[in-house]
Formats: structure tokens, sequence, C-alpha cells
């Protein structure tokens, strides 16, 4: 939807330009805006793509969430799902594919977004994992055990190249990825 509605634009706009004569700034700093739109949009679409011979690398599990949270934003059925994410001062670093954590995140949203009204990540570190709590904000109620034992066994294939795990709850999805540190000892 985005993507068409900024192609829409920069295509008007084009149509509107003559070469006889000096742009409208308006009309410049419009294009300007829309490509800048189109470049965060091409970054998040590079994202959905997932390779099976990606290995994992040292990366913050925040950036993930960041990126997990802008493609969220674009599903048609969770628009207006209002996110809060809660991090701990001293979350580690974790040695991830950030593709796939990306994508498992987004399955765990889209679990806690069917059981609330809001969706809320938190992030810590417990030991030698740091863990993703993505949790129903304004809870309508439990959700289905099933939906989300299928939503956390996603979640779990997911990050198996990773070494993650994902569990279910009540209100959304847990998962836990070792901490960089951690990794590097069992390597």
């Amino acid at each position: 939807h985005d993507v068409s509605n900024r192609v829409a634009t920069v295509s008007a706009i084009a149509s509107l330009l003559d070469p006889a004569r000096q742009p409208d700034e308006r009309v410049l700093a419009g294009l300007r805006t829309d490509a800048e739109r189109l470049e965060r949009l091409l970054e998040q679409l590079r994202q959905l793509p997932r390779r099976a011979d990606t290995e994992p690398e040292p990366m913050l599990a925040g950036d993930a969430v960041r990126m997990a949270l802008a493609l969220f934003a674009h599903h048609p059925d969770f628009r207006d799902v209002a996110c809060t994410v809660v991090a701990a001062d001293d979350v580690a670093p974790v040695r991830a594919d950030p593709t796939a954590l990306t994508h498992a995140l987004c399955v765990a949203l889209a679990a806690a977004a069917r059981v609330g009204a809001g969706v809320r990540v938190a992030l810590s570190t417990e030991g030698d994992v740091v863990r993703l709590d993505v949790s129903a904000d304004g809870s309508r109620g439990e959700g289905d055990a099933d939906d989300l034992a299928v939503d956390a066994a996603a979640v779990t294939w997911l990050l198996e190249g990773s070494r993650g795990q994902g569990e279910a709850h009540a209100y959304g999805c847990r998962m836990d990825v070792p901490t960089l540190q951690a990794s590097r000892r069992v390597r």
C-alpha cells in the first residue's frame, strides 16, 4: 500500500514537471520526501526474503526489534496496533541471523496483537540469553493456546540457526537467544 502511494506520487509529480519551466520548490520538496520514504520502504522490504545460508552474526536484539516493528506497521490487520518497547539498560549483544530474528519477532508481534489491543516488547538479559517477551498490552483475554503454540514453534524454527527458542504464554510469545558471550563459549 505504502509503495503504491509513493510510486503514484512520484509519477504524478514527474508528469507535472515541464522541462521548459523552473519547478516549484514545494514540488521538489515533496519529491525528495517521497524518495526518502521509498528508500526506507526498500530497506524494510529487503528484510522479507530469508536465505537459508545466512550465518549468525553479532548484533543487538534492539535492532531486530526496530526492523520488526517497521515491518509489522504494514500488516493490513494490525496497522492501528500500538507497540511499546521496554528494554533493560544492560541488554547484552547476541549472535543471531538478523533476518531470522526479525521474522521471529514479526510472528510474535502478530500473535500478541491477536490477543490484545496493543503489543509490548520487553528485552532483558537473563543469564546466558537475551529474552524478548512479546505480549498483549491491554489484553482482551488469553490467546488461543493452540494458535500460540504454533506461533512459538514457528519462532523456534526461525531461530534454530541462532540456537534460539520460542515459548508460548497466555498473552503472546517469549523467545530466548544466546548472548554473544555465551555463543562464544559453545563454539
